[in-house]
């Protein structure tokens, strides 16, 4: 017997995490009848079903690396999405994203039907790195270039968002000049659209967004709306 949405996660439908939103939105039903919002205990002998769909444990753990372009959603589906990830990856066995991009942001993403590596690898308590590269404007006029740099500097000391300040972050400057800034940064954490939010709070007004690296994946040659299958020894690190 285990937890049902742990469960959920483990059949690749959803992480943990969602499974635990979609059991509280009365979206599950375990056989026949709705799961109760916590507490719920099941078996590979129950039939579990979400949104019509019937749950059942993957015979394969896969695992894609996938450039995700601007334009598309990284989400399972959407009646009001132009285009999702899911076009992109085989149709079988159905995946789900661990994490997100926004809609206007584009780079690495990772894919798989492994709820539970889905819940380790997107926990901020393991630190797995993500980099983002950077092009963004100032909102107001630019300031003088070493007071720039200084404004810059303090993403790395952290920024407040929604009360809590962001960890420390890496940031390496490529090019900065009165037009804007070109940059890289490291985080660790991932909470909705963190780059763009500290951008904001300091003043960029962010124009190009791409995720570069997860871990110790890096996108390299990859050619957005391409992807990589995963090996063993690829997520191995992750765990």
């Amino acid at each position: 017997m285990e937890r049902l949405q742990k469960y959920i996660s483990r059949c690749g439908f959803a992480s943990r995490r969602k499974a635990e939103e979609l059991i509280r939105q009365g979206r599950v039903f375990v056989n026949g009848k709705q799961a109760p919002a916590e507490g719920m205990l099941v078996s590979v002998d129950d039939t579990v079903v979400v949104d019509g769909n019937i749950l059942r444990l993957p015979e394969e753990l896969v695992y894609y690396l996938l450039y995700k372009p601007e334009g598309f959603l990284c989400t399972l589906s959407d009646p009001h999405a132009i285009h999702t990830i899911m076009e992109l990856l085989p149709d079988s066995p159905r995946t789900f994203p661990v994490g997100r991009l926004d809609l206007d942001s584009s780079g690495l993403i990772i894919c798989t039907n492994d709820g539970e590596f889905a819940n380790r690898l997107a926990h901020p308590s393991f630190e797995h790195e993500k980099e983002y590269e950077v092009y963004a404007v100032w909102k107001k006029s630019a300031p003088a270039r070493l007071q720039a740099r200084k404004i810059i500097s303090r993403l790395e000391t952290g920024i407040m968002l929604d009360g809590k300040e962001t960890a420390p972050a890496k940031v390496d400057i490529r090019k900065l000049d009165e037009s804007g800034v070109l940059f890289r940064i490291v985080i660790h954490e991932g909470r909705n659209r963190q780059v763009r939010r500290m951008c904001d709070a300091i003043g960029l007004d962010v124009k190009v967004l791409k995720r570069i690296r997860i871990g110790h994946l890096e996108i390299q040659s990859m050619l957005p709306g391409e992807y990589i299958k995963l090996s063993n020894d690829d997520i191995s690190v992750f765990l």
